[in-house]
Order: structure tokens, then sequence, then C-alpha cells
């Protein structure tokens, strides 16, 4: 009797609960993948409705469920199902779930516990009514819907490779011809418009694709929609939060046997995102889901309700409140500007409901309450328009306890992200069929025959073929009741029909009427009167099948197929989902036909005017992979049956899903000599641990495969459903089967069973003993054999005579793994690692390691497990215990359940003992008056990982460890051979230190030690001086400077001819640069870079101001006062003056007033005694200044308010002695201040008269005369001298003679002989 217990835990328990059992009860599990009597049933392992006692213990887990006045907290709820394991004698056999079905009173106390157990592999219950459009992950893929986004899913890439999660998804979308609205054709005459504007309707007969067209017709954009790839669709299912939230939220994970990338027959196939009939429906906008950026998720947040709430990365949980108890759930939201509504989506995963929470503009900042009960939620941010929101956060309040509130602040979630909301988006979860997840996931076990089974936390799919041919032989004769057996018919039904749901879409209905079947469909059945069975059994995909169309121009057929969601009277049609091979334009084989695609027509749809082009890259729909025969995919169909394919017209397209997927089982079990052969057996523990239902079973000499078995898991007593094995097989419904034996032969059975299967012979029945092998497929030449042993498939030999005939077929003997020990490498003095590999497991390897040791004899080394239990390659590694130099020898084995298999023994030498490390001394750095920085250099680490490095420091040099010197080590200790430091300080200065390296490995405790020493002197004392103050050009700023600075010296005394240096150290490289160095109002000046002070020289105490002059000045003689005034001042032409500023002041080029200014002259040199009338009326050698003072450290202009310009500007001369003079600017107010005109223009006349105004004007003006104010014109009186302009003295006014002169600023004039200017125009 087997020890049976059943194990259960309630959601949130950390253990298990060991639930009491009847010591009489007997529990039978029931196991199927795929029962002949009923084929179209998928998702199928097992389960059982059973009795438990109402003990204490089963009470305590089921909470008296008889009390149902009992609290939420205090009560079990039936609705859900908890998890559950059967261990048999301790042993895990079986994972799944336990479903309280109800209680059993007597005398009013509960007595008996109804449930049933059901097995791990329940996509039914964990999927339940969960449809396509609640896989979230497909938002990932999600676009927008416009003439151009339909355009670009036509090209070869579809939508674009969309990357999730560091995984690239090529091609995800595309936009496939099939028109929901208008049935496309090809004509080259003229038809009818697409859009009927007198009746304002759609025209029917609009569908002509033909671009030459004389009107506008073909399809409109919305005609189309874009297809998604299945395998998104599986994908989905693994990645979607609303999937992980049925099944505790973990992900359901499909295998890649089927259900991946590289096999075409799935991966290349699409469905039609199309939810509505006729063209899409648009939808409120795209949605965000929170958290997408790095380091955000709910989790982030302090949980304050552990018991009731869970927060993950994108949703929260609330669980374990009473129907009456809620949370009062807030989200604030903040954004700027926005331009439409933001709606937030509070989405309940488990029910589908939905509450809505809307922000308008001017609403940012404000919060939104809700009541959230039991349930996992998601948000989803959306709006008709792109948004930005800036943040948000969310609060949960126990309304039912104390009121505590958990707070989700901004900086826990995303920020500043993007709502890419559009009125032109394209939701994939808006717009994907309505059809349930586990609808979805039977059709396609249905459409290629898949079968599923658990292994590992994964749910492998494959086909029915590839599942059988994993399966093992296991001969279970010894374990079978002999006395029982029952042989019975294998077939209910007399056919089998395989279809589609849905073929009511025009062209596949029009077949159904012409053909009198269903498109794509197949009746199979053997062609014989099967009158013994009178039901019909069919398989239904519940998939709509579309007929494509090659369209034709009259005679002509047009490289170009399309198809038609309408029904027969051309209306749209919505149906089933479609799923189809889209098929790219330039993969015809042909060129492609180009079609007319309209984005715009005039007056409907919003339209404005007609706007059309010509589409000749696109995707056209296909019932295959291919239509080229040396495509990848060639020649399969998801048709059923063999069709004509609608693009070539062939019938060569023959692997249909029937011949691909159904053929070999169906046939089988349509044969006349299938029988469904019953036993019972009793089943030892290790057969019911390791079983598959892939397995053969072998009894006596015929193996058959298993159709159902059912286990009493206390007795192991089972009764099982066979059928004829693989070997009786004809896969093609002939007359023979093949088998591939091995071409080698062997009297020893353990020999035979290791040779490769590599001859293919052929026999008719059931093989095993008597069966007689030929050559050949008509039988008629009999296999000759040596009489010794050959290997059969399924680990199994037998002898064959020379005649052909089979005799001692059986199972391959039991042995112990086949073990290689491989060499040994990366040893070194201390370690190794051990290798061996598994080439035969011979069954289930249970342990596998090594012995290693000093002896040459395996038994007498020590044995270590690595740890794995699968075959090839393995290793393991040794890090202590080893000796360097020793021999040690290595065997490599491993265990299953025949025993222990081993290796050959070898052996290999450790290496030997590692050497002291290499280090040198490198020159030290950083020598200051107390300290340097020591230096070394580890060139080899000696054979061993280096641990350490240091130096010996002192002021003996006769040996590194002499009296006096000490070790110091370096921090962190280095691990490996290059350059190290350490800085030693508290030294003395000027004195002579030496210092050697040292390193250390792991091997030795002993120090490496360098050969050689450094030597080093370290600095003399440096004394510091502040308050110095520096100016690298002047005396004067160095002495008047704010910014004082620390130098230092050698030096005891501050004094001339010591040197200076900017640090500490004193080294040479830190001597200060040339210039002027102030202390103490006394200077000094660096010269030839070597730091020292110069002769000590008093800081003057006069204040020195300065002015900057006209920029030009003095190589420009300006000698009009308006003119200079215009000109640019400059930032480094100035003078420098002391006291005031007046006339007669001595000007000077420098700040320390040691060098006069040289000017062209003034009025003073210039004029002599009649310079005071030069200076109230000022001609040539003139300048403009302005005043500036020294303000922190800052040559500042000075202002003015009795100026024009604001500052102290002023018109001066100065003469070559550089004494300058102030000039009036206006006498006649007395002004020296720059405002207003000035009180005489000078200008340049021709220096001659002309005879007439035209050879004047071609005479250069190069005379200077003068004239009053600033405004020349017909009576203006122009003097020859600029005192005499002032005075309006009538001896120096000039006498033009009548003659006409040109002036410089173009103008001509004439001039009288008293001055006067008449006839003053523009040349």
């Amino acid at each position: 009797m087997n020890n049976i217990e059943l194990l259960v835990k309630h959601t949130g328990d950390i253990n298990f609960t060991r639930l009491d059992l009847f010591g009489d009860e007997t529990i039978s599990l029931t196991q199927v993948v795929q029962d002949v009597k009923d084929p179209g049933k998928v998702f199928t392992n097992f389960s059982k409705t059973f009795s438990l006692p109402a003990s204490k213990t089963n009470n305590k887990f089921f909470k008296h469920y008889e009390n149902f006045t009992q609290d939420v907290a205090y009560s079990f709820d039936a609705r859900k199902k908890v998890q559950a394991k059967i261990e048999l004698n301790s042993l895990p056999f079986q994972q799944g779930k336990l479903r309280l079905e109800g209680v059993d009173l007597k005398n009013g106390r509960p007595n008996i516990y109804r449930v049933t157990f059901f097995g791990s592999l329940n996509l039914k219950d964990i999927l339940g009514d969960l449809k396509l459009s609640d896989l979230d992950w497909l938002s990932n893929f999600d676009t927008t819907y416009t003439s151009s986004s339909l355009i670009a899913g036509m090209s070869s890439s579809g939508t674009g490779s969309v990357t999730v999660d560091s995984v690239a998804y090529p091609v995800p979308l595309v936009t496939a011809l099939i028109s929901n609205t208008q049935r496309g054709f090809y004509s080259s005459s003229n038809t009818a418009k697409y859009f009927n504007t007198t009746d304002e309707e759609v025209n029917k007969a609009g569908g002509n694709l033909n671009p030459s067209n004389n009107v506008l017709s073909g399809y409109y954009f919305k005609d189309l929609t874009f297809s998604i790839r299945l395998y998104l669709i599986i994908k989905a299912i693994e990645n979607s939060q609303s999937v992980k939230a049925r099944n505790n939220n973990n992900s359901i994970l499909f295998s890649t046997d089927f259900f991946s990338d590289t096999n075409v027959s799935f991966y290349n196939l699409y469905m039609l995102c199309q939810r509505n009939a006729g063209k899409k429906v648009d939808g409120f906008g795209s949605v965000y889901v929170p958290n997408q950026q790095s380091g955000k998720d709910y989790d982030n947040a302090t949980n304050e309700h552990e018991e009731n709430l869970v927060l993950r990365e994108s949703t929260f949980e609330i669980y374990g409140l009473s129907s009456s108890q809620n949370f009062g759930f807030g989200i604030t939201i903040n954004f700027g500007s926005i331009s439409q509504n933001i709606q937030v989506q509070i989405k309940n995963i488990n029910s589908g409901d939905i509450e809505y929470a809307t922000w308008t503009s001017s609403q940012t900042g404000q919060t939104r309450t809700y009541q959230l009960g039991n349930g996992t939620y998601e948000l989803r941010f959306t709006s008709t328009a792109q948004q930005t929101v800036t943040s948000f956060s969310l609060t949960f309040t126990d309304t039912f306890a104390t009121s505590t509130t958990t707070t989700i602040a901004t900086s826990d979630v995303d920020a500043n992200f993007i709502i890419p909301g559009t009125n032109t988006s394209f939701l994939i979860q808006d717009n994907i069929p309505e059809m349930k997840v586990i609808d979805f996931l039977s059709g396609l076990f249905k459409l290629f025959n898949l079968t599923a089974i658990e292994e590992d936390g994964k749910i492998t799919v494959k086909t029915l073929d590839s599942f059988y041919t994993g399966g093992t032989l296991r001969n279970i004769t010894e374990f079978v009741d002999t006395t029982s057996k029952s042989v019975n018919k294998a077939l209910p039904y007399k056919e089998i029909v395989f279809k589609y749901e849905d073929t009511e879409n025009i062209l596949a209905k029009q077949h159904r009427e012409i053909n009198q079947r269903d498109w794509g469909a197949i009746s199979y059945n053997t062609g014989e009167v099967l009158d013994s069975n009178n039901n019909t059994y069919e398989i239904v995909a519940p998939f709509q099948h579309m007929k494509f169309e090659r369209l034709v121009d009259g005679s002509t057929t047009k490289n170009i197929q399309v198809g038609h969601l309408l029904n027969d009277k051309l209306d749209p049609y919505l149906g089933k989902p479609v799923i189809f091979y889209p098929i790219h334009s330039s993969n015809l084989g042909v060129t492609a036909d180009g079609f007319n695609f309209i984005t715009e027509i005039d007056g409907y749809d919003g339209g404005s005017s007609d706007t059309d082009s010509t589409q000749s890259v696109y995707w056209i729909p296909s019932n295959s992979p291919v239509v080229l025969s040396s495509g990848s995919g060639y020649p399969e169909t998801i048709n059923f049956n063999v069709e004509l394919n609608e693009f070539t017209n062939g019938d060569d397209y023959t692997d249909s899903l029937f011949q691909k997927y159904y053929q070999s089982y169906i046939v089988n079990a349509f044969r006349f000599n299938e029988r469904l052969t019953k036993i019972k057996a009793r089943l030892p523990l290790k057969f019911l641990e390791q079983f598959t239902l892939a397995d053969e079973l072998q009894i006596v000499d015929l193996v058959y495969r298993i159709n159902s078995i059912t286990t009493n898991l206390q007795t192991g007593e089972s009764t099982l459903e066979l059928l004829n094995g693989r070997e009786a097989i004809a896969a093609t419904g002939s007359a023979y089967a093949s088998v591939t034996i091995s071409t080698s032969s062997n009297a020893t059975p353990s020999t035979a069973c290791g040779y490769t299967l590599n001859n293919t012979l052929y026999y008719t029945g059931t093989l095993g003993n008597g069966v007689r092998l030929y050559t050949d497929t008509g039988l008629t030449t009999a296999f000759s054999g040596t009489g010794n042993n050959y290997a059969f498939p399924g680990s199994n030999y037998a002898a064959i005579d020379s005649n052909g005939y089979i005799s001692g077929y059986q199972a391959c003997p039991t042995l112990p793994p086949t073990v290689q020990t491989n060499s040994t490498t990366s040893i070194t003095f201390s370690s190794f690692t051990m290798n061996g590999n598994i080439s035969v497991a011979n069954g289930t390897i249970q342990d596998r390691g090594f012995y290693w040791g000093v002896n040459s004899n395996y038994a007498s080394n020590t044995k270590v497990a690595e740890g794995g239990t699968a075959t090839g390659t393995f290793s393991k590694s040794i890090t202590s215990g080893v000796t360097a130099g020793q021999t040690y020898y290595i065997t490599a084995y491993a265990i299953n359940g025949n025993g222990e298999g081993r290796g050959a023994t070898i052996s290999f030498t450790a290496s030997n003992a590692p050497n002291l490390p290499t280090v040198n001394v490198l020159s030290e750095t950083n020598v200051t008056a107390a300290g340097f920085t020591a230096r070394l250099e580890i060139t080899n680490d000696g054979g061993a990982t280096i641990d350490a490095a240091g130096f010996w420091i002192g002021t003996n040099n006769t040996a590194y460890n002499a009296s006096g010197n000490t070790h110091y080590s370096v921090s962190p200790a280095p691990t490996s051979i290059g350059i190290q430091e350490y800085s030693i300080g508290s030294l003395n200065a000027s004195t002579t230190y030496y210092y050697w390296a040292t390193a250390s490995n792991t091997y030795s405790s002993s120090d490496g030690i360098s050969t050689s020493y450094e030597t080093v002197t370290t600095l003399a004392l440096a004394y510091s001086y502040n308050n110095i103050t520096y100016d690298a050009l002047d005396a004067y700023y160095a002495c008047i400077s704010n910014s004082p600075q620390t130098y230092y010296s050698t030096s005891s005394t501050f004094q001339a001819g010591i040197a200076l240096y900017s640090n500490s150290n004193l080294s040479s490289s830190f001597l200060v640069p040339n210039g002027y160095y102030a202390r103490n109002n006394k200077s000094y000046q660096v010269q030839n870079t070597n730091g020292i002070l110069g002769a000590e020289t008093q800081c003057s105490t006069t204040t020195v101001f300065r002015i900057r002059i006209t920029f030009d000045y003095p190589s420009t003689n300006y000698y009009d006062m308006t003119t200079v005034k215009n000109q640019t001042l400059s930032t480094t032409s100035v003078m420098y003056f002391a006291v005031s500023f007046t006339s007669g002041r001595i000007m000077y080029t420098d700040v320390g007033l040691t060098t006069p200014y040289s000017g062209l002259g003034s009025f003073k040199t210039d004029r002599g005694a009649t310079a005071f009338n030069y200076q109230r009326y000022p001609e040539n050698k003139m300048f403009m200044a302005r005043r500036q003072n020294l303000i922190g450290g800052v040559w500042t202009d000075l202002t003015s308010t009795a100026t024009d310009s604001g500052y102290a500007d002023y018109i001066c001369q100065i003469s070559s002695s550089g004494e300058i003079q102030i000039l009036y600017w206006d006498y006649a107010n007395t002004s020296f201040n720059i405002s207003g005109s000035a009180g005489l223009t000078g200008i340049k006349i021709s220096t001659s008269g002309s005879s007439d105004a035209a050879t004047a004007c071609n005479t250069p003006a190069f005379t200077i005369v003068y004239f009053k104010g600033t405004n020349l014109g017909n009576g203006t009186v122009i003097y020859t001298d600029s005192a005499s302009a002032g005075t309006v003295s009538s001896s120096n006014k000039l006498n033009g003679g009548g003659n006409w002169y040109k002036f410089e600023n173009n103008y001509r004039a004439q001039i009288s002989s008293t001055g006067v200017v008449s006839n003053y125009a523009s040349c």
C-alpha cells in the first residue's frame, strides 16, 4: 500500500496543511492526453472527486463550512479553489488545486467534506472568461489608424519591429488586402465611383482597384485594417497582468516546441483585428499604463495594509474583504496645459469592471475618490489628444478598520509621462476580435492537433505526433493482471469531420453552394460501409475560414489577391475571427500589380477633396504560408482538406492540416485491426512517478500506446485503455509499416542496444516476435539477419534470423549510465576542476559526481557529488585539501535506478608551489618637508594571488629591516600585479630617507623584497607669509590690490633676495611667476622665472586716475568736434594722471606715472599768444577722453549728468610732452561738457573754386574751413580759421569770389567774396 497525503494551503499561507483521509478511501486519478473516443477534447490531465472526514484538522481548514453566519474572516470561500498537492510515500506526485463541493451533516454536525482535486494543467480554470481584449500586454503594439499608417503596414516590415523587455518582435502588425466594406475587383473598363455623391452613399460597385480607372475607385483606407501575429497573442497570454492576476500573480509559460518563431506553420499566422462589421469604429485614444520608467513601482511605497493590499509594479490587489467592505481609494494627478480632458480608467482585471475618473484643463492637482473592493486593479491613462502628466499619487484608506492610509507618493511612480492619445489611435485591445482566450487556444489545438502537459512549471505544447515521439518504451508485463483483459473496437463513430466554425463569407459560402461541402473541410472515413456505428464526430475550429480571390481583368490574371469580409449580398460581415497567412508582394515570384488606394473623398467621411495613390507594395491574404514552391512552409495550408491554391490554382499544396497533423492518428483509429484493449495492472510507485502519457507499454511481445489510465493511488491498481503501438501504425494507410533498426548486430544485448539505428526495413501487422522484416515496400525480399541481436527503436532489441523473422523482442537490459572521465582542467597548486560526461542515461540519472584522491583504485578515494541529474558534460571544482606537486586520480560516476556507472580513472599532477612575488621600487613623488609618496611595482605574482604590499622606510640604509626602519602596508591590499603607492607624513625636514618595496601572495606568509632601495631627501621647512598681493605688470597695482594671498619660503625673514613659492612643498615647480609682489607697503619684482624677490621699493601713496581716449588717436588727426565725438572710445588706449583732471596736467602712459604721453600737439603749444581763442574754437589734433577711477580693483567709467552720454566725456588735445588741454565744446555757453551741438564745425572743401557746379563736384575736398554751429546751408558764412568763426571776425572770411566749391559731404555751393554760401545742393 502506498501512503497518500493530500496537502493544501490558503492564499497567503506559508506552509501546507495535511488533510485527514478516510482509512478506506480510495483515490483514483484518470489521466488522458487524447482519447480516441473524443479526439477533439483538449486541455485535459486529471481530476477526481472524493470524500474527507470532518476531523478536527479538516474542520479547521474548511472553517466549519456548514456555518454560513460567520464573518468573512472566519468563513471558507468555496467559490475559490485552494492550492493543493498529492504526495505518495512523502514524495511529490501531482500539483494542482482543490475545490470544496460541499459538506454532509450527520445529526446536525459535519460528517463528510466532498472535494475535487484538479491537475495543475487547468487552463480553463485559470483563464475562465478572460477575453483576448483583456490581454494588456498587447498594448505594446498599439499604433495609429490613418491612411499613412496603413500604407506603412503594407511594407515588408509591417508597422515596424517593437522591442519589449529587450526582446524584438518583428512585423507585429501588417495591412493585408482584406476589405471590410468594398469588394475589390480589377477592370480596364471604366466603372462606377466609390462614392455616389447623388445618393450620398458608398457604391457597392466602386471597388475597381485598377489605378487607371477614370473615376475615383478602389479601396478607401478605412476598408482595410491591421492584422496581428498570433505568436504575439501567445506571448500576451504569458506576460499580461490580467492572466497573472488569475494565477496567483504567476505567469503561464508555454514551451517553444510548437509556439516558436522558427515554426513557420504557426509563426506566420495572423489574426484580422476586426471588432465590428464594416469600417472601424473610432475609440477614445491610446492608453498609458504605469510604471514604465526605470525603478518605478507601486511597491516602492510603504504598505500599511499587507493583510489586505498587495502592491506590484503596475497593478495592485485588494483581497480578504467582505462584500460590504471597501478601501477608500484616491487618485490625484498633476499636469500643465492640456488641450483635451484626461481620463483614468480604474480597471478591475478580475471582473472587467471599470471606474472612470476625468480631469478637465483647469483641474490639475484635484483628487478623485472611489470605493474599491476585492480584485486586481490596473490604472490606464487616456485622452483623445497627446497630453503630458507631470505626476500622480494614490491613497488607500481602510474605511472598514482604523482609517489608516497607505500612500503611493509621486516619487514612487512614473512622472512626466506622455499619454499617446489620439482620435486616430489603433488600440489592439479595442480592435482584436471578441473571443475568449481559452477558445483561442482550443482553436489552435484543434487546428494543429496539439497536446499540452505541464513540465517543471511550463506548459509543454507539441503536436500529437511529436508528443508520442518523445515517449519511452516501458515493459509492464510483470505488473499486468493476466486473468482479466478485454479487447474492444476503438472506433465509436463511422466518420470524422474537420472544419471551421464559420465559412459564411461570400466566397467560402459560394464554394459550399457549388461543391456541397465547406471550404477547407474534410470528412474522413475509410470509404467502406461502416454500419456498426452511425455517429459522425466533428472537430470544429472556432475561427472564420476565408476563401481568397486572385483578381482577373477580363481574361487576364492579375498578380494581386484579396479577401472580402462580406456576405453574399455584398454587405459587411463580421463572423468569427479570421486567421490567415499574409504574404508580401515582394515574395510572389511575379511583379505585383498596383492597386488604387483612396485616402480622402470629397463629401464623404469629412473629406474635402479626392485623394488617392497607387500602391504596389502590400500583403496579400493566403491560406498557405507561401505561393512559391521554393519558399519556407511549402506545401502547407490551413485547409483541413487539400484544396486548389487560390493564387497558383495548383493542387500541390498537399500538407493540409489533416494530412500533416491528424492522418497518422486518425488513419490508425479507422483501421480494421485497431483495437482498444482494456487491462488491469498493479503498477509500482516507481512507475507512477516516472511514466508519461507519451510512453509506450510493452506487455509480453506486444506494444501499446496509452489511451487513458486510471490509478488507485494507494494500491497502484490501474485500469488501462490501450491502443495498438506505434510500430503497428501505417501512417499513410497503406499495407506496410517501416522500422529503422541497427545495421550492426551482436550476441550481447547490451552491446547491440548501443548501436546506431540506420537501416530501414518494412513489415505488416504488429511489430514483435514472429513478424517478418523485408527490404522493400512490396514486402517481396526478406531481410537476411545474422541471428544475433539488433537495436530497435524505443530502447528495444531483438534477434533476426536469415529469413527475416524477429525473435526475443524485448526492452534493452537495465544498465547503469555510460560515463566518461574527461581531462582535468584549471590545475593549480591548490585547486583543480574535474570533468565528466554521461553519454547514455539508461534510465533517470539520480546522482553524478567524481571519486578523487591519491590512490589509483577509485574505491579508496573520496566520493563527491556534483548535484546535477542530466546527461552530457558535468564538472566539479576542488579548492581545498590539495597538496602542491601531488599526483591525483579522478574517476567520474553517475547513478540511475539500475546502479552506478563509472568512467576510466585518469591521473594528473598538481602544480608546484608558487614562489614569492617579484617587486621593484619606483621613484618617489610628492616630496614635501614632512613626507613623500613611495611607489613600487609588482611584476610577478609568484604563481599565487597577491594579498599584500608595502614599504620598509627609515633613515638607516644598511638593511631594509635595520634598526629604526618601519614597515608600512598599502591599504586596501592589492590582489594583482601592478603599481602601488603609499603616502607617508610626519617626517623631518631636510632629512634623507630610504625605502624598500615588499609584496606577498596567498601561498606564503613571507614577503618578496625589492633588491634595491630608493633614496629621498625631504624638503626644507617652509615658512608661510600671508597678505602678499601680486600683479603681473605693475608695482602700483600690486600695492593697491585687495586680493591678498599666502606664499612660502625657506627663509624665516621676508626680504629681498629670498625665493618665494606658491606651495608649502617648496619644489621648483611651485616657484612664483614673474611680476610684482607687495607686502607691508613695500613692493618687489621677480624676474628671470627664478622666484627671487628683487630690490625692495616703497609703495607709492599717490592716487592714480586715468582716461580712455578715441581708439585711433594719434594715428588719426581729427579737426572737427562733432566727428571726434562720434568715434569709438578704446578700452586699451589710456592715459594716467594724478591729483585732478585739468588743462595743463601731465598725462602718462603707465600707472606708475613715469613716462609722459607723446601727443600730436595742443593749441597752447601750437598757437602761442592766441592760444586761448583756439581753446574756445578748437581745430585739428583732437580726441575725446572719458575719465575712469579704479574702483574695487577695476577701472570704471565715471558718470556725469552734464553730458549727452551720461559719462564724464571731454574733447582734448595733448602736446608731445604730455601736457593735456581741455577744449570748449560750446564756448558760447562756456561749456566743456559734451552736450547738445558743438559751438562750431570744421569741414573740408576743394582748395580752389570752379566756374560751374559740375566741375566742382569732380574736384577733391582737401582744405579745412570752419563755420559757426553745426548746420551748413545757404547763408552760412565760411571762415578760414576756427577762432575767426567763433568771433564772427570779417578778416578771415573765405573769399570765394562767387566760384563753385565741393564740400567733403559730396555737396557743392557757390561761396561769395565775403564767405557766404549759396546754391548749396548735393552733387
